[in-house]
């Protein structure tokens, strides 16, 4: 019995004698107060009492402690084997590696690709002679206080249009409101070229022939104003017909002329269009406006014969009564023949390029009798355009011109830019001696399932095969999450040091957290077979694409001993960590990844669902821990359950040890009163003595 508990028993046996009432109602002296001004340390033996009597509370607190170290060590194996079976669906599920396809280039600075998991496994030779740009154009330098006035701004880029109210601002606050309002067609950049000037940038978000950029209403006044854009026609040379430069040569009936600067053709007349020589690129055309009048084949008229010569009658010669008559002229005169209708000649070949004194037959027109602007490509038919000649064998159409001239396709309109730092255009390239162009440098519509990324002009060979790096990747991934595992089980259920020991690839932290956590679950059959099933799943042989040549895992470099022969020992391998072959995996992953996929998960019945292999089987049996319900959830539970009622256990005992202290503290305060009132006795007795 402690001393504390003495001392209450003393008191207790005092107060029963029935010493205390002998002093009932006398004057004390320097009185107590129980709990503060004390002289018998009653709290510390009230403590000492309470802190005895704190044992369950510890013991469940103790319990609830080792419960959550349980239950944080069973969410880690949790996360652990979700990660394991996340790696191992991802080696036989709809996204496994093996069907994945890598589009390598010879030169990546030329054209990059990805491939769909589709794609053909092929080799194909790409040939870019030019990459899809778009238009950007800068202003003249300007003043560093410009102001760019206010007004709305519209941009168009091909069909697209974007427009915005600007109240008038400096050149920066005019790109950052472009930017903002226009950013998904244009974009605009105010850059200072001089300590005092700045220039706006303009660039089109589109590429492609057919993407221009364009300013429209104030846009355009401020573009003309900040030498963005200069007035042109945007032609390079005029080649209409006027007196001055136009040879006329009349045809047999018809005749060529100029009426009103219009050159009137007629039919079977000729004429040619002189220019000074004009040196034009491939992709020049002829704009001309024309049209051919169909006149008709007039009805045709039967003649009258003509009058023509008539041999007289020569008589005869009368005799004695005798009639004797000439003999008929021996000329013949021939019998009238009506002359043949005219013929009707149809020939829409009727322009030429006059170059180096030659004529060089562009395509043939269309009949129409209505003026219509044509475009025609002299570009690809000669170096220099020298004139255009009228050949017109029509017998019944007349061709007349009132427009021709040659231009730049790729400078059309009115206002062309001042200064370019690049004009719009489309891709051109060739697959594989094709040749194609688009208006974007990313372009999925050539090779199938495969789409092209062109960066700059060369020549590349672009090489679509499976992706061995992702397969090697995947695989790796896999052998991890499963030596996570094993190395958590080892560390839970073993308590010999050496098991952290020989983990090479802790940091010292790690190293630290799993000594706390080594044997916690020491015994524990559910991990022990775990550990033991997954052993079992990823040593046995499995039916694959190469026969026996490899149904193991260890065919393939993976196993948990990867030493050479006669290397001793190694405790590692006994705890069931996997190591990988390096050399031997990469060649298996290179020359049969179809077997390979078949090792991880394979349809051995035909019916379209993976039914075997090492990664099916692992995650199968993983998805019974981790599952809604699974085994992993029952053990939470139990576990969550018990800490509930450890908790309440401890309610219940504070509870109890609350009420405890106050029975404490009256008993006690009673006690100390006595002890005070007794000690007032004996000093009034011993007074008492001294006075007899």
């Amino acid at each position: 019995m402690s001393r504390v508990h003495q001392r209450l028993n003393f008191t207790i046996r005092f107060m029963a004698f029935g010493v205390l009432p002998l002093f009932a109602g006398m004057a004390f002296a320097e009185p107590n107060i129980p709990g503060v001004s004390s002289r018998y340390d009653t709290e510390g033996m009230i403590e000492d009492i309470l802190e005895a009597e704190r044992e369950p509370i510890r013991r469940q607190e103790g319990r609830i402690d080792d419960l959550e170290a349980e239950r944080e060590a069973w969410n880690r194996i949790g996360g652990y084997l979700a990660s394991l079976e996340e790696a191992a669906s991802g080696l036989f599920g709809f996204r496994n590696p093996f069907s994945d396809r890598r589009a390598s280039s010879s030169d990546s600075d030329t054209v990059t690709a990805r491939a769909d998991r589709e794609a053909e496994q092929r080799r194909t030779t790409i040939e870019v002679e030019q990459i899809a740009t778009a238009d950007v154009f800068q202003s003249h330098p300007l003043p560093e206080d410009f102001e760019v006035p206010s007004g709305r701004y519209e941009f168009r880029v091909g069909e697209e249009t974007a427009a915005f109210d600007f109240p008038g601002g400096t050149l920066q606050e005019f790109a950052e409101a472009a930017n903002r309002r226009a950013g998904d067609l244009i974009e605009v950049r105010s850059i200072r070229d001089t300590s005092r000037t700045r220039v706006l940038v303009f660039r089109s978000r589109r590429t492609g022939a057919e993407n221009r950029l364009q300013f429209k209403e104030d846009a355009l006044d401020f573009a003309l104003e900040s030498g963005v854009l200069v007035e042109e026609l945007g032609v390079r040379f005029d080649v209409s017909p006027t007196p001055a430069n136009t040879l006329l040569d009349d045809g047999d009936r018809g005749e060529a002329v100029i009426v009103d600067e219009e050159l009137r053709v007629g039919p079977t007349a000729s004429a040619a269009v002189h220019t000074e020589e004009i040196a034009i690129e491939d992709n020049y055309l002829l704009e001309i406006e024309l049209s051919l009048i169909n006149f008709g084949k007039p009805e045709h008229e039967e003649p009258e014969p003509p009058d023509g010569p008539e041999l007289p009658d020569l008589g005869a010669v009368e005799l004695d009564d005798v009639r004797v008559p000439f003999v008929d002229s021996l000329l013949e005169i021939p019998e009238w023949v009506p002359p043949e209708p005219p013929e009707e000649i149809e020939d829409l070949e009727i322009l030429y390029v006059l170059s180096d004194g030659r004529e060089i037959a562009l395509p043939q027109l269309d009949d129409t009798d209505d003026f219509v602007r044509i475009e025609l490509p002299v570009g690809d038919l000669a170096e220099q355009f020298e004139g255009l000649a009228v050949r017109n064998r029509n017998t019944f159409r007349e061709v007349r011109i009132r427009d021709a001239r040659i231009i730049d396709p790729d400078r059309p309109g009115e206002h062309v830019p001042n200064v370019a730092i690049e004009e719009a255009g489309d891709a051109v390239f060739t697959v594989d001696g094709v040749r194609a162009t688009r208006d974007t440098n990313e372009i999925d519509d050539v090779i199938d399932d495969v789409t092209l990324e062109l960066h700059g002009q060369g020549t590349v060979a672009l090489d679509v095969e499976p992706d061995f790096e992702r397969i090697e990747e995947r695989v790796i991934e896999f052998l991890v999450n499963y030596n996570d595992v094993m190395t958590e089980i080892n560390i839970l259920t073993r308590t010999d040091r050496s098991v952290i020991d020989q983990i090479g690839w802790f940091e010292p932290d790690e190293v630290e957290a799993a000594e706390e956590r080594l044997g916690l679950l020491q015994g524990n059959t559910t991990l022990n077979q775990l550990r033991s099933r997954l052993q079992t799943i990823m040593m046995n042989p499995y039916e694959t694409s190469a026969g026996n040549r490899i149904r193991l895992l260890a065919q393939i470099g993976v196993s948990t001993d990867s030493r050479q022969p006669g290397s001793g020992l190694d405790y590692n391998r006994l705890r069931g960590y996997l190591e990988l072959d390096d050399d031997l995996f990469e060649a298996a992953v290179r020359n049969e990844h179809r077997a390979l996929r078949d090792l991880f998960g394979r349809d051995s019945s035909g019916d379209g669902a993976i039914d075997t292999g090492a990664a099916y089987e692992v995650e199968r049996y993983v998805r019974g821990f981790t599952q809604t319900g699974g085994l992993l959830a029952t053990r939470q539970q139990s576990i969550r359950s018990s800490i509930d009622r450890a908790e309440t256990e401890i309610d219940r005992q504070s509870e109890r040890l609350s009420r405890r202290e106050d029975q404490l503290r009256r008993e006690f305060g009673e006690m100390e009163r006595a002890i005070d009132s007794m000690e007032d006795m004996r000093r009034r007795l011993e007074g008492l003595q001294q006075n007899q």
